[in-house]
């Protein structure tokens, strides 16, 4: 039912407001919603990242404490200290991730464990919900190796 305004004349209809509504509130959300990348989706790209000697890329895929760690490698002055020159001359070392199959995700709130299985050895790649995203938290990973 339109209602009038104060000249007797039928008011123009709202019905635009709630498909506005309706937009901005799918707008709003649309960055809440589960649209992430599987955990074994990140540790494929960080894998590819390594192989590439994408050290941007890879460091993007990490735990903001585990990239801040390896980008200290520049400022690091011991130079035998083989750990800090993995990226002092801008390559990732592949070494940093296990190789091998990755078997299923076990999430555990903002906590997931992905095993990654090459013959009998199964290793752990530890994993944490940040900002929405899963990121690789390589300074909980106990076979961090460079």
């Amino acid at each position: 039912m339109r209602t009038l305004d104060e000249h007797g004349r039928p008011r123009p209809g709202r019905t635009w407001r709630i498909p506005l509504a309706a937009l901005i509130a799918a707008a709003l959300c649309a960055p809440l919603s589960g649209c992430r990348d599987q955990p074994r989706v990140v540790i494929e790209s960080a894998r590819d990242a390594l192989k590439q000697k994408d050290a941007d890329t890879f460091l993007a895929l990490l735990t903001p404490r585990s990239a801040d760690f390896l980008r200290q490698a520049d400022k690091v002055g011991k130079k035998s200290a083989r750990a800090f020159k993995v990226l002092r001359a801008g390559r990732p070392s592949p070494t940093l991730l296990p190789k091998g199959d990755l078997e299923e995700p076990a999430i555990d709130g903002q906590l997931c464990t992905v095993m990654a299985k090459k013959g009998t050895l199964r290793q752990p790649v530890i994993m944490r919900l940040i900002r929405g995203q899963w990121r690789i938290d390589l300074l909980e990973m106990s076979q961090l190796q460079v």
